[in-house]
């Protein structure tokens, strides 16, 4: 009797550390160095919250949900709590760490229990190393495809019951993962398919509370594009402009899929490779234990469409949710009747993760663990130590937006000022864009600029990717820079309008007029 109940203590207590570690990390996440990619969310959240019409005033090639969910926090936060805007992922993941431990395949406490003790120890290991601890589309879009997995998905393969919030819930997580981003469009498709598939008794009953929280899901988001958002202009930017013009500069197919999917020792490359491990795992698994086979098919292709880059970076970070997931759910299911092959098992997973990324370097920093440490804990936020944002500052106020060229927009959270409306980057895929605009939604710098000059820009002359030049896409922006703006001598991407410098100047000839100016 003392070593059952030995025994059955040992999973609450594996869930209890498990929180705890995760939470210890989430902390330390909120305070690594931001990222272009982040610092563009959490910039149009903020322009958002501020009066921006979402794909009109402000807009961005990614999907509308990131930004949704960052506007909510926008709410309440500002430049100088920009670091808040975290709390996106930490929230969804915490989300999807409740799918686990509901999913209706598991019977047990004990089972629950040892279930999200794994799952969270895993996202735990690999926070801040894969960027999941950004305000990221590839995180929520992660945590929304775990949800439906959980939820429906493994249930329905195996026979489980499931109750109506169960199934409303995963309709909801399968209806948001294309709004999350339109290129995770096929692996929704792939997962309604695969519900479709499966031929067993009480299946029909779960696809109208799927549709129910898909329509759910639906109104709401409808009801916030009408509000804060343009239509057609999410159309516009996010689905033709990446499709037809940003598509061409990126390597996506099989190859780069199959490429990832092999398992590596590189420091770059270990978070990919245990998801990897995970997948064929979860893979082998599923198809031992259920009958659905051509349904297991279509829900490991819609897990495998999530990597079609074939990223090694925080880019599968869909991919190694997933994976998880489906690793951790299975290989609980398969050992709940047999508790203490459960505790051994789910000892040797956690082990596994937090020591086997010991040595994994992070991305998207390329850090290792001891660089990680010295750079210390600097939650992203307005920073007026910074000589930049002295000058961008001064020759700016807070109410006037300002413009950074080619891409950088954590110089917007920085120097706490929104981005010029419409532009908050200009990249090579962009001016394509611009020469072809998509019924009337047109965006060329070229012709915007010269109408609407920002007091300062911020032009960093690098080569995007290593490849095209700022001369080779938008010359245009070279000579109006030329013209009208003046380079800051110590800061030399700083560049101050003309005529706001002949004014400071004769501000400083004239101290009337400067104590006029302050009264």
């Amino acid at each position: 009797m003392r070593r059952m109940n030995a025994l059955s203590s040992c999973a609450p207590l594996l869930a209890l550390l498990a929180v705890l570690y995760f939470s210890l990390k989430t902390f330390y996440g909120l305070g690594t160095p931001p990222f272009g990619d982040e610092s563009g969310h959490i910039l149009g959240g903020l322009a958002i919250a501020k009066g921006d019409v979402l794909y009109r005033d402000y807009i961005d090639a990614h999907g509308p949900l990131i930004f949704i969910l960052s506007w909510c926090v926008g709410l309440f936060a500002d430049f100088h709590h920009a670091y808040l805007m975290r709390l996106v992922p930490i929230v969804c993941t915490i989300g999807t760490a409740v799918a686990v431990f509901c999913s209706p395949i598991l019977q047990k406490n004990s089972a629950r229990y040892l279930a999200v003790g794994m799952w969270l120890t895993a996202m735990g290991a690999q926070w801040t190393l894969q960027a999941f601890n950004m305000d990221s589309y590839w995180t929520v879009g992660g945590d929304l495809l775990g949800g439906v997995i959980a939820l429906v998905i493994l249930p329905l393969f195996l026979g489980a019951d499931i109750g109506r919030w169960q199934a409303r819930c995963g309709g909801a997580c399968l209806f948001l993962l294309p709004l999350t981003a339109y290129s995770f469009a096929p692996t929704a498709v792939l997962l309604a398919l695969s519900v479709l598939a499966v031929r067993r008794s009480g299946s029909e009953r779960v696809i109208p509370n799927l549709l129910a929280g898909a329509g759910g899901a639906l109104a709401v988001c409808l009801i916030w594009m009408v509000f804060y958002g343009d239509l057609e202009g999410m159309i516009a930017y996010h689905f033709v402009a990446n499709q037809f013009y940003y598509a061409p500069y990126i390597d996506v197919g099989l190859k780069p899929l199959v490429l990832s999917l092999i398992p590596s020792l590189h420091h770059d490359a270990l978070v990919q490779s245990l998801a990897a491990i995970c997948f064929y795992c979860g893979s082998i698994l599923l198809f031992a234990a259920s009958r659905h086979r051509l349904a297991v098919m279509l829900l490991l292709g819609a897990i495998l469409m999530t990597q079609v880059r074939g990223a090694i970076g925080f880019q599968d970070g869909a991919f190694v949710m997933g994976a998880l997931t489906l690793c951790v759910l299975m290989l609980v299911w398969v050992t709940q009747s047999r508790e203490i092959v459960g505790i051994l098992v789910a000892g040797l997973f956690c082990i596994m993760f937090v020591l086997g990324l010991r040595q994994a370097t992070s991305s998207p920093y390329e850090m290792s663990r001891e660089q990680q440490r010295q750079v210390g804990f600097h939650p992203t936020r307005e920073n007026t130590d910074v000589g930049f944002v002295k000058v961008i500052q001064k020759y700016s106020t807070p109410q006037e937006r300002i413009l950074v060229i080619p891409y950088n927009p954590d110089v917007y959270i920085y120097a706490g000022r929104l981005s010029m409306k419409k532009y908050h980057e200009y990249l090579p895929w962009e001016a394509d864009y611009a020469r072809h605009p998509w019924f009337g939604y047109e965006r060329d710098l070229c012709v915007d600029l010269p109408n609407d000059r920002p007091p300062v820009i911020y032009f960093d002359d690098y080569r995007v990717w290593g490849r095209w030049s700022a001369a080779d896409y938008m010359s245009c922006v070279l000579k109006i820079l030329a013209r009208d703006y003046q380079r800051d001598p110590v800061e030399k991407s700083v560049y101050v309008r003309r005529d706001r410098l002949d004014r400071d100047a004769a501000k400083a000839l004239n101290p009337a007029l400067k104590l006029q100016n302050i009264h």
